[in-house]
């Protein structure tokens, strides 16, 4: 795994989720394919695996075929996807990451309590307010809760806001907060402020040296959130889902 970490450091801020992978947690989900530079990852532990790449696109020839999977990858690799595979769908993204010396802490963070597994339930009924308009967060498991880094905010003895990592490494330092949702009733407020403070002081506290956060594009306000509390656009990058043809 030196090899691969070192090509993975080249760019640690995009290659955050992959340096994650190499967590011991995580390792027999990971099929690793290289060429020179650049590098390719099949990450398993779905029923639909993930790709990520970085570098150049001629490294995916060295990807075997698959049914099917979640993209992840560069802007210059999706017509070099699209040649291979068939893209079901897929959305631009920002990666944005944080200095611990850019930091700027919300003022409200202090009412962000920590969670943990037994918050499951009230954080999956607050996600749960975002499915009619398409907005519940992707990828959240009940494991996730282990890792110390999640946050809510209550009202009324109700969590109306929460967030966390998507993953959390720290034997390779690094973590991507995700997770990160407002009830609609209660936006506005400073609360996802507050939640990602909380998520960010922590990681800080910790060391975490890799420290960053995906966004849709078009999501503006979530942008600024972002952009006040420090967070600095790193990357342009697509994801999707494709099939094999």
């Amino acid at each position: 795994m030196t090899a691969i970490r070192t090509l993975l450091n080249q760019d640690p801020h995009w290659s955050v989720y992959a340096l994650g992978d190499l967590d011991p947690r995580r390792q027999q989900y990971c099929e690793w394919h290289a060429r020179g530079s650049s590098v390719a990852l099949l990450y398993r532990e779905f029923d639909v695996p993930i790709l990520w790449a970085a570098g150049d696109p001629d490294v995916l020839a060295a990807v075997p075929d698959i049914d099917s999977c979640y993209l992840q990858i560069p802007e210059a690799f999706l017509a070099p996807v699209a040649r291979r595979f068939t893209v079901e769908w897929n959305r631009l993204m920002h990666r944005m990451s944080l200095d611990a010396a850019h930091f700027v802490p919300h003022d409200g963070a202090a009412a962000a309590e920590p969670l943990d597994e037994s918050h499951e339930h009230e954080i999956r009924e607050l996600y749960a307010d975002g499915v009619a308009t398409h907005e519940e967060p992707d990828f959240f498991w009940r494991s996730q809760l282990g890792d110390g880094t999640f946050f809510g905010v209550r009202r009324a003895g109700r969590l109306v806001a929460a967030g966390g990592t998507h993953l959390y490494s720290a034997d390779e330092s690094v973590g991507a907060i995700g997770n990160v949702y407002t009830r609609r009733s209660h936006r506005g407020q400073g609360h996802a402020s507050a939640v990602t403070t909380a998520i960010a002081r922590r990681l800080i506290e910790r060391g975490i040296h890799t420290i960053a956060l995906n966004v849709k594009s078009e999501n503006q306000a979530a942008i600024r959130v972002y952009q006040r509390l420090g967070f600095r656009f790193h990357a342009r990058f697509w994801e999707g889902r494709a099939r094999g043809r």
